[in-house]
């Protein structure tokens, strides 16, 4: 058996489900499996990431969302927020709802599936916690910064880590933002604001100046 497959729990991890969830959908022919000489599911991950894309119920509800939208891609701006606490990415689906900027959020729980948002969708900004199950942020802003190049998208880290802590995973990308936790919605939509601007892309700015008067964070 290939080395690379893998165990139900770690394929659990990946999808933000429980364990016996992906035992399952095994079981029910939704997933396939190879057993070990023990008799313990294994799990192929080229499988799993193509069931995440046609299937994880984060991205049905989000894209349910993103149909409100009337622009096309070329008008909005296109967001990934990249958190693994669900009731986190709720909030922030609940409050970019209310920005006034035109925009599509897509959200992924993990850097595994933001990965595969990433070549799906190519969002135009990028915001990101740093503690994330098996790959830390770091390593995921180190490899789109590798892949796409510097300035392509713009990457905001959210974080509740302490400045010593962040410094020991390694040293932050120029040019990429890092905030502090609690999110502060108030600066994550003027950071929408520029990054539409910058990107020319189309948006009503004395709506959002009348939006932003009312808004407290």
């Amino acid at each position: 058996m290939s080395t690379s497959w893998i165990t139900t729990k770690q394929a659990a991890e990946l999808m933000g489900v429980s364990q016996r969830t992906i035992q399952n959908w095994v079981d029910d022919g939704k997933l396939t499996c190879s057993r070990t000489a023990g008799g313990h599911r294994r799990l192929d991950p080229a499988e799993v990431s193509r069931f995440i894309e046609s299937n994880y119920q984060a991205q049905q509800v989000h894209q349910a969302a993103i149909g409100k939208h009337l622009q096309s891609d070329s008008d909005v701006l296109k967001v990934l927020i990249v958190e693994d606490d669900f009731k986190l990415l709720r909030l922030c689906e609940l409050r970019f709802a209310q920005f006034s900027i035109p925009h599509q959020l897509y959200l992924a729980p993990n850097v595994f599936q933001a990965l595969i948002m990433m070549g799906k969708y190519q969002p135009h900004l990028i915001f990101t916690d740093l503690k994330l199950p098996h790959v830390n942020g770091l390593q995921m802003i180190n490899e789109i910064i590798e892949f796409q190049g510097a300035g392509v998208t713009k990457i905001v880290i959210m974080t509740g880590m302490p400045i010593h802590e962040i410094k020991a995973l390694g040293r932050i990308p120029e040019g990429v933002t890092v905030l502090p936790k609690p999110i502060p919605f108030n600066t994550i939509e003027t950071i929408l604001y520029q990054q539409a601007q910058a990107l020319s892309l189309k948006i009503d700015p004395l709506e959002h100046s009348a939006a932003r008067a009312g808004e407290s964070d």
